[in-house]
C-alpha cells in the first residue's frame, strides 16, 4: 500500500495516508523519477535539512495548489533517530509559480540552529 500523491509506503491495513489524506494504493510505490516530466522547467525554492520546514514547507505548498518535486528523502529526514545525519531536500517548483512559491516561504521561520536549541534547553 502506498499514497499515491506522497509515494509513501503503508503497512497493510492501513486505508488513508495519514498526511495527505488520500485514499491509499495497492502494491509498491513507483520509482520518484518516473513521476518527474523532464519538460518541466523547475527551480529549486527552498534547500533545507530542518524537518520542521519540511512539514511547513509542503503544507503550504499544497495549501496554494503549486505543484512541487522534493529531491530528497522526505521520509527519512522527517522519520531519522539521527538528528546529526543533515540530510538536506530541495524542493523544486515549476518556473511560472517561482515568485508565488517563495513568497509563501518567506512566512516560515528560520531553523533555530542545533548549537542555540541546545544552549537554551541547557539554561533552563
Amino acid at each position: 500500500m502506498y499514497c499515491p500523491q506522497c509515494l509513501v509506503e503503508y503497512r497493510e491495513g492501513f486505508t488513508e495516508c495519514s498526511d495527505c489524506h488520500v485514499p491509499l494504493a495497492a502494491g509498491p510505490p513507483p520509482e520518484a523519477n518516473a513521476r518527474f516530466d523532464p519538460s518541466l522547467d523547475l527551480v529549486i525554492v527552498l534547500e533545507t535539512d530542518d524537518p520542521m520546514q519540511v512539514g511547513l514547507a509542503k503544507g503550504l505548498l499544497e495549501d496554494a495548489g503549486i505543484p512541487f518535486f522534493v529531491l530528497g528523502d522526505i521520509t527519512t529526514l522527517v522519520n531519522s533517530v539521527d538528528g546529526l545525519l543533515h540530510k538536506w531536500v530541495r524542493f523544486q517548483v515549476p518556473r511560472d509559480r517561482e515568485a508565488e512559491a517563495k513568497e509563501l516561504l518567506e512566512q516560515m521561520p528560520e531553523p533555530v540552529a542545533e548549537t542555540e536549541a541546545t544552549s537554551e534547553s541547557n539554561a533552563e
